[in-house]
Protein backbone atom coordinates (compact mmCIF):
# COMPACT_ATOMS: atom_id res chain seq x y z
CA UNK A 1 0.00 0.00 0.00
CA UNK A 2 1.61 3.31 -0.94
CA UNK A 3 0.65 6.70 1.07
CA UNK A 4 -2.42 8.76 -0.13
CA UNK A 5 -0.62 11.88 -2.29
CA UNK A 6 -3.33 14.22 -3.73
CA UNK A 7 -1.78 16.58 -6.34
CA UNK A 8 0.79 15.99 -9.37
CA UNK A 9 3.16 17.84 -7.72
CA UNK A 10 3.46 15.41 -4.86
CA UNK A 11 4.33 12.07 -6.51
CA UNK A 12 8.13 11.30 -5.93
CA UNK A 13 10.60 9.12 -7.94
CA UNK A 14 10.51 7.38 -4.76
CA UNK A 15 6.75 6.86 -4.28
CA UNK A 16 6.38 6.09 -8.00
CA UNK A 17 8.80 3.34 -7.92
CA UNK A 18 7.20 1.86 -4.84
CA UNK A 19 3.63 2.17 -6.72
CA UNK A 20 4.71 0.40 -9.73
CA UNK A 21 6.86 -2.40 -7.68
CA UNK A 22 3.71 -3.11 -5.44
CA UNK A 23 1.35 -3.65 -8.64
CA UNK A 24 4.08 -6.06 -9.86
CA UNK A 25 5.30 -4.07 -13.29
CA UNK A 26 8.81 -3.13 -12.18
CA UNK A 27 10.67 -6.74 -11.59
CA UNK A 28 14.05 -4.51 -12.22
CA UNK A 29 15.58 -1.63 -12.72
CA UNK A 30 14.44 1.63 -11.31
CA UNK A 31 12.77 5.04 -11.98
CA UNK A 32 15.22 7.63 -11.56
CA UNK A 33 13.23 11.04 -12.93
CA UNK A 34 9.44 11.82 -13.67
CA UNK A 35 7.86 15.02 -15.51
CA UNK A 36 3.98 15.74 -15.65
CA UNK A 37 1.40 17.38 -17.67
CA UNK A 38 -1.98 18.40 -16.91
CA UNK A 39 -4.51 16.58 -19.50
CA UNK A 40 -8.41 16.35 -19.57
CA UNK A 41 -11.11 18.65 -19.27
CA UNK A 42 -13.03 16.89 -16.44
CA UNK A 43 -14.35 19.38 -13.77
CA UNK A 44 -14.87 16.22 -10.81
CA UNK A 45 -10.69 15.46 -10.74
CA UNK A 46 -7.48 16.34 -12.80
CA UNK A 47 -5.78 14.32 -14.22
CA UNK A 48 -2.00 14.39 -15.11
CA UNK A 49 0.53 12.33 -17.87
CA UNK A 50 3.81 11.45 -15.61
CA UNK A 51 6.86 10.48 -18.28
CA UNK A 52 9.26 8.43 -16.64
CA UNK A 53 13.00 7.76 -16.84
CA UNK A 54 14.67 5.02 -15.70
CA UNK A 55 17.78 3.51 -14.59
CA UNK A 56 18.95 -0.16 -15.09
CA UNK A 57 16.34 -2.77 -17.07
CA UNK A 58 12.77 -1.56 -16.45
CA UNK A 59 11.46 -4.66 -18.78
CA UNK A 60 7.39 -4.34 -19.39
CA UNK A 61 7.04 -1.34 -17.03
CA UNK A 62 5.77 1.94 -18.71
CA UNK A 63 6.86 4.86 -20.19
CA UNK A 64 4.21 6.57 -19.01
CA UNK A 65 1.31 6.49 -16.66
CA UNK A 66 -1.98 8.34 -15.96
CA UNK A 67 -2.12 9.97 -12.50
CA UNK A 68 -6.00 11.10 -11.19
CA UNK A 69 -6.34 13.20 -8.27
CA UNK A 70 -9.11 15.61 -6.32
CA UNK A 71 -10.05 18.57 -8.19
CA UNK A 72 -8.20 21.86 -7.67
CA UNK A 73 -11.42 23.99 -7.69
CA UNK A 74 -12.54 23.89 -4.59
CA UNK A 75 -16.10 24.02 -5.39
CA UNK A 76 -15.75 21.00 -7.41
CA UNK A 77 -13.76 18.94 -5.27
CA UNK A 78 -16.19 19.59 -2.50
CA UNK A 79 -19.28 18.41 -4.17
CA UNK A 80 -17.47 15.23 -5.74
CA UNK A 81 -16.46 14.29 -2.07
CA UNK A 82 -19.41 14.63 -0.42
CA UNK A 83 -21.08 13.05 -3.35
CA UNK A 84 -18.36 9.98 -3.03
CA UNK A 85 -17.54 10.31 -6.07
CA UNK A 86 -13.97 10.05 -5.11
CA UNK A 87 -14.56 6.74 -3.05
CA UNK A 88 -17.08 5.24 -5.42
CA UNK A 89 -14.38 5.40 -8.01
CA UNK A 90 -11.57 4.08 -6.02
CA UNK A 91 -13.79 0.95 -4.75
CA UNK A 92 -14.67 0.19 -7.97
CA UNK A 93 -11.36 -0.54 -9.71
CA UNK A 94 -10.37 -2.19 -6.35
CA UNK A 95 -13.76 -4.56 -6.32
CA UNK A 96 -15.47 -4.55 -9.29
CA UNK A 97 -13.10 -3.80 -12.55
CA UNK A 98 -11.10 -7.05 -11.63
CA UNK A 99 -13.66 -9.54 -11.70
CA UNK A 100 -15.29 -8.45 -15.42
CA UNK A 101 -14.48 -8.67 -18.83
CA UNK A 102 -14.97 -5.18 -19.74
CA UNK A 103 -12.34 -3.49 -20.94
CA UNK A 104 -11.29 -0.70 -18.28
CA UNK A 105 -7.32 0.51 -17.56
CA UNK A 106 -5.30 -1.17 -15.55
CA UNK A 107 -4.42 0.17 -12.10
CA UNK A 108 -1.19 0.34 -10.37
CA UNK A 109 -2.29 2.31 -7.26
CA UNK A 110 -5.91 3.27 -5.97
CA UNK A 111 -5.80 5.18 -2.34
CA UNK A 112 -8.41 7.46 -0.67
CA UNK A 113 -8.72 9.06 2.57
CA UNK A 114 -10.81 8.02 5.18
CA UNK A 115 -12.88 11.05 4.83
CA UNK A 116 -13.04 10.42 1.23
CA UNK A 117 -11.68 13.69 0.29
CA UNK A 118 -8.88 12.95 -1.02
CA UNK A 119 -7.33 10.07 -3.41
CA UNK A 120 -5.29 8.90 -6.22
CA UNK A 121 -5.61 6.62 -9.33
CA UNK A 122 -2.32 5.89 -11.10
CA UNK A 123 -3.36 3.94 -14.46
CA UNK A 124 -1.95 2.62 -17.41
CA UNK A 125 -1.70 5.30 -20.21
CA UNK A 126 -4.01 4.41 -23.08
CA UNK A 127 -2.32 6.79 -25.57
CA UNK A 128 -3.02 7.26 -28.71
CA UNK A 129 -6.62 6.06 -28.07
CA UNK A 130 -8.45 9.23 -27.19
CA UNK A 131 -11.99 10.25 -25.90
CA UNK A 132 -15.15 10.23 -27.93
CA UNK A 133 -17.17 13.86 -27.94
CA UNK A 134 -20.24 14.64 -26.76
CA UNK A 135 -20.64 17.78 -29.30
CA UNK A 136 -20.15 14.75 -31.88
CA UNK A 137 -22.53 12.04 -32.22
CA UNK A 138 -21.00 8.91 -32.56
CA UNK A 139 -19.86 6.78 -35.46
CA UNK A 140 -22.15 3.37 -35.66
CA UNK A 141 -19.23 1.35 -35.37
CA UNK A 142 -17.75 3.07 -32.32
CA UNK A 143 -21.03 3.00 -30.78
CA UNK A 144 -21.40 -0.92 -31.86
CA UNK A 145 -17.95 -1.15 -29.62
CA UNK A 146 -19.15 0.83 -26.52
CA UNK A 147 -21.83 -1.48 -26.46
CA UNK A 148 -20.58 -5.13 -26.54
CA UNK A 149 -18.51 -3.64 -23.35
CA UNK A 150 -21.45 -2.80 -21.41
CA UNK A 151 -22.77 -5.90 -22.15
CA UNK A 152 -20.05 -7.57 -20.44
CA UNK A 153 -20.34 -5.20 -17.24
CA UNK A 154 -24.18 -5.69 -17.40
CA UNK A 155 -23.57 -9.37 -17.48
CA UNK A 156 -21.09 -9.69 -15.06
CA UNK A 157 -23.26 -8.60 -11.93
CA UNK A 158 -26.45 -9.16 -13.22
CA UNK A 159 -28.68 -10.84 -10.54
CA UNK A 160 -26.28 -10.66 -8.15
CA UNK A 161 -27.34 -9.86 -4.43
CA UNK A 162 -27.02 -6.49 -2.46
CA UNK A 163 -25.31 -5.07 -4.99
CA UNK A 164 -27.15 -1.75 -3.73
CA UNK A 165 -26.32 -2.18 -0.76
CA UNK A 166 -22.59 -1.56 -1.02
CA UNK A 167 -22.04 2.23 -0.03
CA UNK A 168 -20.19 3.16 -3.06
CA UNK A 169 -22.69 1.72 -5.24
CA UNK A 170 -25.27 4.78 -5.47
CA UNK A 171 -28.82 3.16 -4.99
CA UNK A 172 -31.48 6.37 -5.24
CA UNK A 173 -34.50 4.80 -3.79
CA UNK A 174 -32.49 2.67 -1.25
CA UNK A 175 -33.80 4.86 1.80
CA UNK A 176 -36.02 7.07 0.94
CA UNK A 177 -38.33 5.58 -1.75
CA UNK A 178 -36.36 8.45 -4.26
CA UNK A 179 -37.93 11.10 -2.34
CA UNK A 180 -34.47 12.93 -1.66
CA UNK A 181 -33.84 13.10 -5.77
CA UNK A 182 -37.35 13.53 -6.00
CA UNK A 183 -36.93 17.13 -4.45
CA UNK A 184 -33.61 17.91 -6.12
CA UNK A 185 -35.33 17.57 -9.44
CA UNK A 186 -37.98 19.76 -8.81
CA UNK A 187 -35.66 22.20 -7.69
CA UNK A 188 -32.99 21.59 -10.24
CA UNK A 189 -35.55 21.60 -13.34
CA UNK A 190 -36.47 25.34 -13.42
CA UNK A 191 -33.27 26.09 -13.03
CA UNK A 192 -32.26 23.79 -15.90
CA UNK A 193 -34.63 25.40 -18.00
CA UNK A 194 -34.18 28.97 -17.45
CA UNK A 195 -30.51 28.14 -18.77
CA UNK A 196 -31.03 26.07 -21.54
CA UNK A 197 -34.88 25.98 -22.53
CA UNK A 198 -33.95 28.10 -25.29
CA UNK A 199 -32.59 25.48 -27.08
CA UNK A 200 -35.20 22.90 -26.42
CA UNK A 201 -39.14 22.60 -27.88
CA UNK A 202 -41.83 22.55 -26.11
CA UNK A 203 -42.52 18.90 -26.56
CA UNK A 204 -39.10 18.25 -24.54
CA UNK A 205 -39.60 21.18 -22.07
CA UNK A 206 -43.50 19.00 -21.10
CA UNK A 207 -41.45 15.85 -20.95
CA UNK A 208 -38.62 17.18 -18.69
CA UNK A 209 -41.31 18.54 -16.36
CA UNK A 210 -42.78 15.45 -16.28
CA UNK A 211 -40.02 13.23 -15.29
CA UNK A 212 -38.46 16.02 -12.53
CA UNK A 213 -42.15 15.70 -11.13
CA UNK A 214 -42.57 11.71 -11.53
CA UNK A 215 -38.58 11.51 -10.62
CA UNK A 216 -39.34 8.80 -7.54
CA UNK A 217 -41.42 6.49 -9.46
CA UNK A 218 -38.89 6.05 -11.91
CA UNK A 219 -36.19 5.32 -9.66
CA UNK A 220 -38.73 3.18 -7.09
CA UNK A 221 -39.80 1.02 -10.06
CA UNK A 222 -36.52 -1.25 -9.58
CA UNK A 223 -38.76 -3.62 -11.74
CA UNK A 224 -36.36 -6.53 -13.35
CA UNK A 225 -33.09 -8.62 -12.07
CA UNK A 226 -30.60 -5.80 -11.23
CA UNK A 227 -27.04 -5.67 -12.08
CA UNK A 228 -24.01 -2.50 -11.67
CA UNK A 229 -23.79 0.41 -14.27
CA UNK A 230 -21.50 2.83 -15.04
CA UNK A 231 -24.40 5.33 -15.06
CA UNK A 232 -22.81 8.20 -17.33
CA UNK A 233 -21.60 6.09 -19.99
CA UNK A 234 -20.93 8.97 -22.83
CA UNK A 235 -18.48 9.38 -24.94
CA UNK A 236 -15.99 11.43 -23.37
CA UNK A 237 -16.12 8.47 -20.80
CA UNK A 238 -14.46 6.42 -23.51
CA UNK A 239 -10.88 6.21 -24.81
CA UNK A 240 -11.00 4.31 -28.26
CA UNK A 241 -8.50 2.93 -30.02
CA UNK A 242 -7.92 1.42 -33.15
CA UNK A 243 -10.75 -1.49 -32.50
CA UNK A 244 -11.44 -0.99 -28.75
CA UNK A 245 -13.01 0.77 -26.30
CA UNK A 246 -12.24 1.28 -22.78
CA UNK A 247 -14.30 2.87 -20.38
CA UNK A 248 -13.10 5.35 -17.58
CA UNK A 249 -14.33 7.63 -14.84
CA UNK A 250 -16.10 5.59 -12.55
CA UNK A 251 -16.99 7.87 -10.44
CA UNK A 252 -21.23 7.22 -10.57
CA UNK A 253 -20.62 3.35 -10.56
CA UNK A 254 -24.78 2.70 -9.39
CA UNK A 255 -27.21 -0.33 -9.32
CA UNK A 256 -29.26 -0.40 -12.11
CA UNK A 257 -31.06 -2.16 -14.98
CA UNK A 258 -29.29 -4.08 -18.08
CA UNK A 259 -29.86 -1.91 -20.52
CA UNK A 260 -29.06 1.65 -18.76
CA UNK A 261 -25.61 2.12 -19.97
CA UNK A 262 -27.22 1.29 -23.85
CA UNK A 263 -29.90 3.32 -23.39
CA UNK A 264 -27.73 6.50 -21.84
CA UNK A 265 -25.12 5.75 -24.75
CA UNK A 266 -27.57 5.40 -27.74
CA UNK A 267 -29.86 8.36 -26.18
CA UNK A 268 -27.03 10.82 -25.35
CA UNK A 269 -24.06 10.02 -27.74
CA UNK A 270 -25.62 9.38 -30.66
CA UNK A 271 -27.36 12.16 -33.08
CA UNK A 272 -31.01 11.90 -33.27
CA UNK A 273 -31.60 11.12 -36.62
CA UNK A 274 -28.30 7.92 -36.54
CA UNK A 275 -30.17 6.82 -32.98
CA UNK A 276 -33.54 6.56 -34.88
CA UNK A 277 -31.97 4.96 -37.72
CA UNK A 278 -30.29 2.66 -35.63
CA UNK A 279 -31.27 1.71 -32.47
CA UNK A 280 -33.86 -1.16 -32.83
CA UNK A 281 -30.96 -2.99 -34.85
CA UNK A 282 -28.26 -2.19 -31.72
CA UNK A 283 -30.71 -3.22 -29.38
CA UNK A 284 -31.28 -6.51 -31.01
CA UNK A 285 -27.36 -6.95 -31.32
CA UNK A 286 -26.78 -6.04 -27.41
CA UNK A 287 -29.81 -9.21 -26.45
CA UNK A 288 -26.81 -11.10 -28.26
CA UNK A 289 -23.95 -10.18 -26.41
CA UNK A 290 -25.41 -10.58 -23.65
CA UNK A 291 -26.82 -14.19 -24.56
CA UNK A 292 -22.90 -14.60 -24.78
CA UNK A 293 -22.19 -13.27 -21.55
CA UNK A 294 -24.49 -16.01 -20.07
CA UNK A 295 -27.55 -13.84 -19.40
CA UNK A 296 -30.90 -14.24 -21.42
CA UNK A 297 -33.81 -11.63 -22.31
CA UNK A 298 -36.08 -11.81 -25.24
CA UNK A 299 -35.63 -8.48 -27.39
CA UNK A 300 -39.03 -7.66 -25.79
CA UNK A 301 -37.93 -7.83 -22.50
CA UNK A 302 -34.69 -5.77 -23.85
CA UNK A 303 -36.76 -2.63 -25.48
CA UNK A 304 -38.87 -2.30 -22.58
CA UNK A 305 -35.74 -2.12 -20.08
CA UNK A 306 -34.11 0.25 -23.22
CA UNK A 307 -37.12 2.54 -23.52
CA UNK A 308 -37.73 2.85 -19.46
CA UNK A 309 -33.82 3.68 -19.06
CA UNK A 310 -34.41 6.49 -21.93
CA UNK A 311 -34.90 8.73 -19.00
CA UNK A 312 -31.75 8.24 -17.25
CA UNK A 313 -30.22 10.34 -19.25
CA UNK A 314 -32.50 13.63 -17.98
CA UNK A 315 -31.18 12.75 -14.58
CA UNK A 316 -27.54 12.71 -15.50
CA UNK A 317 -28.02 15.51 -17.68
CA UNK A 318 -29.76 18.16 -15.15
CA UNK A 319 -28.05 17.48 -12.32
CA UNK A 320 -24.43 17.49 -13.99
CA UNK A 321 -25.18 21.12 -15.36
CA UNK A 322 -27.13 21.90 -12.26
CA UNK A 323 -23.95 21.08 -10.11
CA UNK A 324 -21.05 22.24 -12.40
CA UNK A 325 -20.52 26.21 -13.20
CA UNK A 326 -20.90 27.49 -16.59
CA UNK A 327 -18.87 27.31 -18.67
CA UNK A 328 -18.95 27.58 -22.45
CA UNK A 329 -18.04 23.96 -23.82
CA UNK A 330 -19.53 22.16 -21.48
CA UNK A 331 -22.38 24.43 -21.37
CA UNK A 332 -22.60 23.23 -25.52
CA UNK A 333 -22.07 20.29 -24.41
CA UNK A 334 -25.08 19.94 -21.89
CA UNK A 335 -27.20 20.89 -24.64
CA UNK A 336 -26.55 18.68 -27.05
CA UNK A 337 -27.00 15.87 -24.85
CA UNK A 338 -30.29 17.10 -23.10
CA UNK A 339 -32.13 17.82 -26.83
CA UNK A 340 -30.76 14.05 -27.29
CA UNK A 341 -31.81 12.44 -24.30
CA UNK A 342 -35.66 14.33 -24.24
CA UNK A 343 -36.06 13.15 -27.63
CA UNK A 344 -35.02 10.02 -26.75
CA UNK A 345 -37.98 9.44 -23.98
CA UNK A 346 -40.58 11.46 -26.54
CA UNK A 347 -39.70 8.79 -29.59
CA UNK A 348 -40.22 6.34 -27.36
CA UNK A 349 -43.07 7.09 -25.04
CA UNK A 350 -40.35 6.36 -21.72
CA UNK A 351 -43.31 8.18 -20.03
CA UNK A 352 -45.73 5.05 -20.02
CA UNK A 353 -43.55 4.28 -17.05
CA UNK A 354 -44.15 7.02 -14.82
CA UNK A 355 -48.28 7.00 -15.11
Amino acid sequence: MVDLVCRPQEVTVEWMNQALVEASCLDAGAVTGLSFELIGTGKMGDNARFTLEYEGEPGSAPATVIGKFPAEDETARAMAAGGGAYYNEVMFYREFAPRTSMQTPTIYAAEVSGDRTEFILLMEDLAPAQPGSNLVGESREHTRTVLAEAAKLAATFYGEADLGARDYVMAPARDDGGAFGQALMEDSWPRFVERFGKGLTPECIAFGERFASSYSLFVSRNRGVRTIAHADLRSENVLFGKDSATIVDWQTVSEGSALTDAAYFLGGSVDVVDRRAWEKDLVGEYRGWLAEEGVELSFEQCWEQYREQAMHGILITVLGATFSAPAERSDRMFLAMIQRHLQHCVDLDAGAFIG
